[in-house]
Parts: C-alpha cells; sequence; structure tokens
C-alpha cells in the first residue's frame, strides 16, 4: 500500500484524503475535503488505489440530498487506479464503476472520490492499455448506461437509425459513438450540436419528428434513447417507426407528459426505462471488459476531460451542476500535477 505523504496515520489506524457529503445542499455547503479512514476490504474484496475518478451529475444530485443518502457520505462512482491490496489482482490496473457506490442503495459502500476504495473482486475490469487513467476515468456511467441502453436493452443493429435526445450529454455522446461503431446512423437532437454530428436536430427551433420523418424517407427512426424526458418525451416517441423502440433515463421529477395512450398501441412501439443505479456492479463489469479492446483498438475515444485536485472537489461538482459542456470534470485523489484547466 502505498504511503507517501498524502497516506498519513492517526491514531494507528491509516487515514486517506477523501470528499465527505456532510450535508444536503449546493457543492460548496454540502461537500467537504477531509481526512477518512481507509477502508478495510471485506471477503471477496479488493483495495484499489484510486488515482482518477470523474464526477457525473448523478453525483450532484446525490450531494443535494435527492437520493436519500445517508451522511456523512464518500460519494463517487466512477475510477481508474491500482489494485493495492494482496492477492491475485494485486498491481493490476482497473477502471470502471460501481452503480450506487456512495450512495447507500442496498449495501453501504463509500464512493470513489477519495484515495482508496474497497470494491468486490467481481466488479473488477482491466484498464485499457491505450487509455491514461484520466480518460479511463471519464469513460464511467456514460458509457456502461449508453452501452446498457443501446446494445443490450435495445439491440440496436447495423444499418437501424437512433434518434437520440439530448446528444450534446454525455451519455448522448457515448450512445452516439457506440451506435457509429455498430454501423447504425444516429440522428442527435439538442439544443447544442455536439462536434461531428452528421444528423442534427435543434429542439430549440425544429418539430423533432417532422425532422426524423425528413432524415428517413418517411419512415421513422428505428429506436429512440431519451435521455431528457419531459418535453421531449412525446416527440420521441412519436418519431418511432411501427414496431419501433425506446428507452428513457430520465425526466425531471415534476415532469408530466400528456399523449394518446393508443399511440403505443395502434404502432406497436415498445417502451422501456433504464434505472442504472439497480444494476449488479458485476454485470456492469462485464460491459467495461467489453468496452476495453474498444478503446484499445481506437474504435472509441473518451471524452475531453478537465482534472482536479481532490480538496477542490466542490468546485469540480459545481463545474458539472453549471453545464460542462461535453468535457468531464475528473479529480485526481493522488494528485498526478492537476490543475484547474487541464484537457
Amino acid at each position: 500500500m502505498s504511503t507517501d505523504t498524502q497516506h498519513s496515520r492517526s491514531n494507528g489506524q491509516q487515514q486517506m484524503g477523501a470528499v465527505v457529503i456532510q450535508a444536503s445542499g449546493p457543492p460548496e455547503q454540502s461537500l467537504a475535503y477531509r481526512c477518512e479512514p481507509v477502508p478495510e476490504p471485506g471477503p471477496g474484496e479488493v483495495l484499489v488505489e484510486v488515482h482518477a475518478a470523474a464526477v457525473n451529475p448523478l453525483d450532484v444530485v446525490n450531494a443535494a440530498g435527492r437520493l436519500g443518502t445517508p451522511l456523512p457520505m464518500i460519494p463517487g462512482g466512477d475510477y481508474a487506479g491500482i489494485v493495492v491490496s494482496d492477492g491475485d489482482h494485486a498491481g493490476q490496473e482497473v477502471w470502471g464503476s460501481g452503480p450506487a457506490l456512495g450512495m447507500a442503495l442496498g449495501v453501504k459502500r463509500p464512493g470513489t472520490h477519495a484515495r482508496f476504495v474497497a470494491l468486490p473482486e467481481t466488479w473488477l475490469s482491466r484498464k485499457p492499455e491505450r487509455l491514461a487513467m484520466t480518460q479511463a476515468a471519464a469513460v464511467g456511467r456514460s458509457y456502461f448506461v449508453a452501452w446498457q441502453t443501446v446494445i443490450n436493452a435495445m439491440g440496436l443493429m447495423p444499418g437501424e437509425t437512433i434518434l437520440i435526445t439530448g446528444g450534446a450529454g454525455m451519455v448522448g455522446q457515448a450512445a452516439t459513438a457506440i451506435a457509429r461503431w455498430r454501423g447504425a446512423e444516429p440522428i442527435v437532437a439538442g439544443r447544442r450540436r455536439p462536434d461531428g454530428a452528421e444528423h442534427f436536430i435543434d429542439t430549440s427551433s425544429s418539430d423533432i419528428r417532422e425532422a426524423v420523418l425528413e432524415l428517413t424517407d418517411g419512415r421513422g427512426a428505428d429506436l429512440a434513447l431519451d435521455t431528457v424526458g419531459g418535453a421531449l418525451f412525446e416527440p420521441a416517441l412519436r418519431s418511432l417507426r411501427f414496431d419501433g423502440r425506446m428507452l428513457g433515463i430520465f425526466s425531471a421529477p415534476d415532469a408530466r407528459v400528456d399523449f394518446p395512450v393508443a399511440e403505443i398501441y395502434n404502432r406497436q412501439l415498445h417502451l422501456t426505462g433504464l434505472a442504472s443505479v439497480f444494476m449488479d456492479g458485476a454485470d456492469v463489469a462485464r460491459i467495461f471488459d467489453q468496452l476495453r479492446p474498444l478503446f484499445d483498438r481506437g474504435f472509441l475515444a473518451p471524452p475531453a476531460v478537465k482534472t482536479w485536485p481532490l480538496e477542490k472537489g466542490a468546485e469540480a461538482y459545481q463545474a458539472v451542476l453549471d453545464g460542462s459542456a461535453g468535457i468531464k470534470q475528473v479529480l485526481l485523489p493522488t494528485g498526478g500535477g492537476a490543475q484547474g484547466g487541464s484537457r
């Protein structure tokens, strides 16, 4: 285990730097940087030294108190690091995301926004050799959610057309990249055109359904991934072809949608959702195992990143809350020369 100056001892117990949710609210009020005990791995678990850990919108929601997490709690789900405990995995470079780490949904597990995290061995996935730690950590939840929705749940096939609302967001970008790799045709709908988007619908000035029909020669999209919900739900649903399928991952808690249910029956539509926090960590690790060769071979690329020292965790959270414009905010618990503006 590392014993440098960032890893101190207090009363004989090993200590580590960590971001801690100490109260519910905006980042500057809810989060503190302080020393916490290094977690002790239980049976079937390993200790990972976290070299990089991304901050996701879900982490910000958690800090705001909207998930009912008992406090205090170390948040964070995404990570890239090195196994430092003894055993078969010792020294292995790993990456991944714990679906409910730092949220206490089910088993209470402190998250990855700390120097060390204890994880079940079944949650481990080898990091792509091609990616640096910061890049690997930036893949995280965005990509495993995109893969679970687009590939596992919706079964996107080569040649199909997929409408992605909120395509400039992290999940939207990941889903777009996966769709292109799959040989499908993504149509991105949102208020901001992502770099490289060939088919884009400006939701502030265009009718989504009419635009999709025009792009598909009147047929409609085969699939729709709705990452926004609310007012975009109905037009996304109505943009599908007969027997089309749609999956939603988010909508504001108070959002209400009013549309004729016969729309689903008469056109034989398939509608479902994904609650990613309830996914099994071992299943998520298997998704990362599938993603690894795609990143190593250059079929997929990590997003741009901005790095932060762990002590400035609240600022990184605020950057996510303010909107990161397609840039992933990544904490560096081991130092690594983090600079607020690095990419």
